[in-house]
């Protein structure tokens, strides 16, 4: 599977479960009863957050969120009751009002839920993706600005038609017992960008400063699998090869 498709799915997953974590965090807002009688607003309190977070997650404290549960069952209910009393009686929390404790609670047990969610076979292997992706787009970013930075005044206007993804993919890798970046070029970069990229490459690499704070790389690999992002007209530039 490519990565933009990887990232298209994983967008699209995303987005479901933030509607369903919505949709939770919806009900428990209209709920009756002593702890959540009305709407509130999050809160914005560290020290409450923490306070929570610490009381919840305590060694001594048997009555924690269950995430398969909505915050409105019985048992729920009853932990957010617990923090709520436990809170209250803190002497360096009692003077918070009720309400914004419970709302501290809330949240907290939405983190509890998302935290479950993400930790399913279904869910953290497209979360394993999306975080590879990531890291994998984080690290061409870094790559564009590096060698912006040793450009000669003569390329700099072929170097305009320079994106992201045109940079290549650097992937953890080990060549004869040396661990470093195996480099994947981007099938569609056209040869005159690619190769002003090496020297560019070349340029940065013969900097000591830039060598120790780099990972090696180690030798040229396959080209990215990735697939050319679609094209827009008032940026392209003829920056890719015509496939």
């Amino acid at each position: 599977m490519n990565e933009r498709f990887t990232q298209l799915e994983n967008s699209l997953h995303s987005r479901l479960l933030s509607i369903e974590d919505k949709m939770a965090a919806t009900q428990s807002n209209n709920c009756a009863g002593d702890t959540n009688c009305k709407k509130r607003r999050r809160v914005h309190n560290p020290k409450l957050a923490e306070a929570v977070r610490r009381l919840h997650n305590s060694e001594t404290n048997c009555r924690r969120y269950e995430p398969e549960q909505g915050l409105l069952s019985p048992h729920n209910e009853a932990v957010t009751s617990y923090l709520l009393g436990a809170i209250s009686a803190s002497l360096d929390l009692h003077y918070i009002d009720k309400d914004d404790i419970v709302s501290a609670c809330k949240t907290y047990y939405e983190t509890v839920r998302r935290s479950f969610r993400y930790t399913q076979p279904e869910n953290s292997m497209r979360a394993e993706a999306a975080k590879n992706s990531a890291r994998s787009r984080a690290r061409r970013k870094r790559l564009l600005e590096s060698r912006q930075s040793v450009l000669a005044d003569e390329e700099v206007e072929l170097w305009k038609s320079a994106t992201v993804d045109l940079m290549s993919d650097e992937e953890d890798g080990v060549v004869g017992g040396v661990t470093g970046w195996i480099v994947r070029p981007p099938s569609f970069r056209r040869p005159d960008l690619s190769e002003l990229c090496m020297k560019l490459q070349s340029r940065l690499e013969a900097t000591p400063k830039y060598k120790a704070m780099h990972s090696r790389r180690l030798h040229i690999g396959p080209a990215s699998e990735r697939t050319p992002p679609a094209p827009n007209p008032k940026e392209a530039h003829g920056q890719f090869t015509e496939l």
